[in-house]
């Protein structure tokens, strides 16, 4: 398969002019950077941990003679899912790094898939770098401002932005990048089943395999692939499932000692939301994850009815993500929460 020139790409798909004046800026912050910070969501997961590999591997080709310091740092480690990726060890866990003898100093701060407020331990460290720059495709909830902002709510994922860097920067994708960059695709869009999923996605993928990536079995390795104990968690979310309004509403939690007692792999539990999904009949299916002592983490799909974006947002300002896919942080017992969020739903659902 021939791979497909950065010229055929621009024909295809003419690029919004915001957005390119937004990535010249990041790229000229990039070029005069000396210091690095690079981070992302709370969770990381496959858009996340494929973005922040891609974004290294553009700053180290576009600064091949002169590289800066360059740190990757998450609030979370890499989960063992992803391990296999090359280059994954470049990105730490918050824990490690604090204590480490790194300096803390930077002058340019990027973010991957989601804003600073969702890099936890992290956000101090950003409201200290003179520069930052965000790499996003989600409908984000907040009015921070970045020095750069490539911000794409039309991409299926932000390893399907980073892929157009490098199409703009005019370097050439290793296999290894590829790698990265097709699994964080893979994860988004759910195999290119998800709405997000476009003619465009599917011609960055087919130039992503034109590599000659193993792309049936990293997607086996990243996605599909569970610990036996992760399986134990699955069987806790179906035992713990609900149905609410007729069939219309699905929900089911993780308490802190399901997820004690499963004592999964961390990466584990992604993707299990889909099995809450995938029920007949259901518009919209939520998650509860308790995180600690009322702290909860919920996640929302919905079959497209709902917009549970907005839906996510106003439960929680800081909520968001897509239409179809969403999710925010409350506080509260998690029978407390279902009941405040299974009747707001069932409003919703009246008033359609």
């Amino acid at each position: 398969m021939n791979k497909l020139s950065n010229s055929d790409f621009r024909r295809l798909f003419p690029q919004d002019s915001l957005v390119g004046a937004e990535i010249q800026k990041a790229f000229g912050l990039i070029k005069a950077a000396r210091s690095i910070l690079i981070s992302s969501t709370l969770t990381s997961d496959g858009d996340s941990i494929g973005a922040q590999l891609g974004m290294a591997a553009l700053i180290q080709a576009l600064r091949p003679q002169d590289r800066p310091k360059l740190q990757i740092v998450n609030e979370s480690p890499v989960p063992v899912r992803y391990s296999f990726l090359k280059s994954t060890d470049l990105i730490v866990s918050f824990s490690a790094w604090k204590d480490s003898s790194s300096s803390k100093s930077f002058d340019l701060g990027i973010v991957c898939d989601g804003g600073v407020e969702r890099t936890g331990k992290l956000a101090p460290f950003f409201d200290s770098i003179p520069n930052t720059i965000l790499v996003d495709h989600h409908v984000v909830g907040s009015e921070r401002e970045y020095n750069a902002k490539i911000l794409d709510t039309s991409a299926s994922s932000t390893c399907e932005i980073v892929y157009f860097l490098f199409q703009e920067a005019k370097i050439e994708i290793s296999p290894e990048v590829a790698e990265a960059l097709y699994i964080g695709i893979v994860f988004d869009t759910g195999f290119f089943k998800h709405s997000i999923t476009t003619p465009k996605t599917h011609f960055v993928a087919a130039d992503l395999i034109s590599t000659g990536i193993d792309f049936s079995e990293i997607s086996d390795r990243a996605i599909l692939e569970r610990s036996q104990n992760g399986q134990i968690l699955l069987r806790k979310l179906m035992e713990n499932m609900e149905i609410h309004s007729e069939g219309k509403i699905v929900t089911s939690f993780w308490s802190q000692s399901d997820l004690q007692e499963a004592d999964a792999e961390d990466g584990d539990s992604e993707g299990m939301i889909n099995q809450l999904y995938h029920t007949r009949g259901a518009e919209v299916v939520v998650l509860f994850v308790e995180t600690g002592p009322q702290e909860l983490k919920v996640s929302f799909r919905s079959k497209g009815k709902v917009n549970v974006a907005d839906f996510a947002r106003s439960l929680n300002p800081r909520g968001g993500g897509h239409v179809r896919a969403s999710g925010c942080s409350l506080t509260g017992s998690i029978q407390d929460a279902k009941a405040k969020v299974v009747s707001a739903l069932e409003k919703a659902l009246v008033e359609l």
